[in-house]
């Protein structure tokens, strides 16, 4: 039986290594060709776009969008949605997804009159809470990636590949899948750009011909890497004499003539049915990779988040401006059609264009479009007397529940001048290197020698014993895990220098105050580092079991190199390992839980000798939960102070299992080329959960 190939082109004018001045170029070398091979060749052609490159294309040539408005009319191009701009869904709130989808629904048939029945998941980035949000458009299917869902999945039948499947949400919401092939399309790139044989990508199709009709993407990726250089990378093949476009032409006549082939639209592939191995229901996330994303694992989901010029404060700010849009807009002071202006700026301001190889002058003018948004959404924000208010967050999941108070910022706090009275519910008490701040909800144990790490963490009405601390040297019989395990502290590690962390004398003071939840004591503490003083917070609430950090790095930059934060390790003999998880929000309303038992979790380990992560969970709303089926932590940070990558790190090894969850807030691949300035502030809280 025929093997039915399609093809779907991604076109992006906002391609992060390509100059504005040379759009124009790009839309005559690399778009018009699809428009021609489509209508003179016949060939079924899928181009899939963000809304924002359809609008600027019909600024700079509004000939080429009516010529695409008009295939699609005839069928003879399908067109495929992605949403307003090419933002990582995983990695933005649940709210600003539905903006990015529906302003791009609406800016579609605006130029192309057409409502898109398959939507192209950015990047390929995918989380389960993106099934939600694509069947809320009442789409029919989504384009993802195979091969790194695959990995994951040793279990899917093979076959699984060549037919339409169902991807489950969160709430259990489908929707049918199309697969995109990342070593497929590489190979016909090599083919177009001559490293690859014509004969050599037939064999491999061959390959995949089967005793039933099946599919295959044949090309599922950017356009803008024939007859034309981005100049993303040093190792870009050389253009050669002949067009890469007629390669690519002539490639599709062999095809069109080879009986074993039939080429079609990405529509027809959701038809074809195998009853074993098709509209089977799949997760395609796992523990180990909650978000996929697309070819080798140096192209994860670190990238869009903690590393770049500098991710980390970019998004940082998204978030911040978030918050003053969302204050502002609950509080009506924003005109409707203002307010949707603003969605629309934060959405492309949230691109991924802007955080890989951006080139500098849209780098300069992204920070003041960036600076510029922030400002004014934060007039906005201050009209609501709300910037600064506090908020009680409750969360539930996975049974449990919990909730956690968001200030961090204590202004009232007053110095303690005896260690021993109990005058407040709130007592501190040291015996030379440990503190001890304990109050009736609360049991903490900081080591003032090493940094102020804690050695343990108790919430008495929870559990009798801590749930999260120290692990000593040698508990573990594994070498490669036989060290101090510290929870709330920090690692700076740096390509060919020794690394940094904040396990050093601290010197202490203890401080007090009052807040909206009641009586709190807490301690400063100040730790010497090579690159500057690290200054320490840390507060035990009388009344709330909840301990809040704030750190404070005071740097002038922070260097390149891999630089993890707030550990929380867990002590493996306070939770039942058989019905361990960890929960988080990866751009969706709901948690997405994920179960630890048989996994080995290693996010935050190098995929490669330059890239210094594997994976990381998006946290959108900026907490993670942990634990077993009768007690938990939630793990919570300020993502408009500082939005780092939660990354969790799991294996089972004598004597029980090592679980362990840290803020990354910087990371290493070939995006990330100089530090990022300091100096830098990251507060978090861990705060108790359980069944009552």
């Amino acid at each position: 039986m025929k093997l039915s190939l399609f093809s779907i082109y991604h076109l992006n004018l906002a391609y992060s290594s390509i100059p504005v001045s040379r759009r124009m170029e790009v839309i005559k070398k690399c778009f018009w060709p699809l428009l021609e091979m489509a209508e003179i060749e016949r060939i079924p052609l899928a181009i899939t776009a963000p809304a924002y490159t359809i609008e600027v294309a019909n600024k700079l040539e509004p000939s080429w969008v009516s010529g695409l408005r008009d295939l699609i009319g005839r069928r003879l191009i399908e067109f495929i949605g992605a949403g307003y701009s090419q933002l990582i869904g995983p990695l933005v709130p649940s709210e600003l997804n539905r903006w990015n989808l529906d302003i791009g629904r609406e800016s579609y048939f605006k130029n192309l009159k057409v409502d898109p029945e398959i939507w192209y998941v950015n990047e390929q980035a995918f989380s389960a809470s993106l099934v939600d949000h694509y069947r809320r458009l009442n789409a029919n299917a989504i384009v993802m990636e195979w091969n790194n869902p695959r990995t994951c999945h040793k279990e899917w039948n093979e076959e699984y590949r060549y037919f339409s499947q169902e991807a489950v949400g969160p709430s259990g919401t489908r929707i049918p899948l199309i697969w995109n092939d990342s070593i497929t399309f590489q190979k016909f790139q090599r083919m177009a750009h001559g490293d690859v044989e014509v004969d050599e990508l037939l064999e491999y199709l061959a390959l995949h011909c089967g005793p039933d009709e099946r599919s295959l993407c044949l090309y599922g990726n950017d356009a803008e890497i024939f007859d034309f250089r981005p100049g993303r990378f040093k190792a870009e093949p050389e253009l050669g004499l002949r067009s890469e476009w007629d390669k690519i032409k002539y490639f599709y006549r062999i095809l069109r003539a080879d009986p074993r082939f039939d080429l079609v639209f990405p529509s027809h592939v959701v038809s074809l049915s195998d009853r074993m191995n098709s509209h089977v229901l799949l997760r395609l996330e796992s523990a180990s990779m909650p978000i996929p994303v697309k070819k080798q694992p140096k192209y994860n989901i670190s990238r869009w988040a903690v590393t770049g010029r500098d991710s980390v404060r970019a998004n940082s700010k998204c978030h911040r401006i978030y918050a003053n849009l969302s204050a502002a807009r609950d509080a009506g002071i924003v005109p409707s059609d203002r307010s949707r202006q603003y969605m629309r700026e934060l959405c492309y301001l949230w691109s991924s264009d802007f955080r890989t190889h951006i080139v500098q002058d849209r780098w300069r003018e992204f920070l003041q479009e960036l600076e510029k948004l922030a400002k004014e959404t934060q007039e906005l924000s201050d009209k609501t007397k709300q910037a600064n208010r506090s908020k009680i967050s409750e969360f539930s999941v996975n049974g449990l529940k919990g909730r956690v108070w968001l200030n961090q910022d204590e202004p009232n706090a007053r110095p303690v001048k005896d260690l021993l009275p109990e005058t407040t519910g709130c007592v501190a008490r040291s015996n030379g290197r440990f503190l001890e701040l304990d109050s009736p909800t609360v049991r903490l144990s900081l080591d003032t020698r090493r940094g102020l790490a804690v050695t343990r963490l108790e919430f008495p009405g929870f559990h009798p014993d801590p749930l999260a601390g120290w692990i000593p040297h040698g508990y573990y019989t594994d070498i490669a895990l036989s060290a101090d395990w510290y929870t709330a502290n920090s690692v700076l590690q740096r390509p060919g220098l020794q690394q940094l962390t904040d396990l050093e004398r601290a010197s202490t003071s203890l401080i007090e105050g009052t807040s909206e939840l009641g009586d709190w004591i807490g301690c400063i503490g100040e730790i010497k580092s090579e690159l500057g003083p690290i200054r320490k917070q840390i507060r035990v609430h009388k009344d709330q079991p909840q301990v809040d950090f704030k750190f404070s790095f005071d740097w002038g930059e922070v260097p390149q190199g891999s630089f993890k934060t707030a550990f929380l390790t867990l002590i493996p003999t306070s939770f039942d390992l058989d019905k361990l998880f960890y929960a988080t929000h990866n751009g969706g309303e709901d948690f997405e839980v994920f179960r630890m038992q048989g996994e080995i979790i290693s996010q935050d380990a190098p995929s490669s000798s330059i890239v210094s992560a594997t994976s990381g969970l998006g946290a959108t709303k900026g907490v993670v939960a942990i634990g077993d089926e009768k007690k938990g932590l939630l793990f919570f940070f300020d993502q408009r102070q500082c939005a780092g990558m939660p990354m969790v790190n799991f294996i089972q090894t004598p004597p029980s299992y090592f679980c362990r969850l840290n803020l990354s807030c910087g990371e290493m691949d070939e995006t990330r080329t100089q530090p990022s300035p300091g100096p830098l502030e990251v507060s978090f809280s861990v705060a108790a959960m359980g069944q009552r």
